[in-house]
């Protein structure tokens, strides 16, 4: 990864709030920012749970597709 991906990296955690830039000496120092990082976590694992649930039923809806399609085609292969 070049330096410059890099910057750009951290600019956007930094404009995000999850990181903070310190300038000491001739030395940028980044430090995360712990309070933001756990909203942040917080916040994906409420999205993880939401697609989660969202998938199982998607799962069981297809489950479900599945048996009736399989119902479908011995009646039509009864013909």
């Amino acid at each position: 990864m070049s330096f410059a991906a890099v910057q750009k990296h951290v600019a956007v955690l930094e404009r995000a709030g999850l990181i903070r830039k310190q300038r000491i000496g001739r030395r940028k120092v980044v430090r995360t920012n712990p309070e933001a990082l756990l909203v942040a976590r917080r916040l994906l694992d409420q999205y993880e749970g939401l697609w989660r649930a969202r998938i199982d039923r998607m799962n069981e809806l297809l489950a479900g597709t599945v048996g009736a399609i399989d119902t479908v085609e011995r009646k039509a292969r009864k013909r």
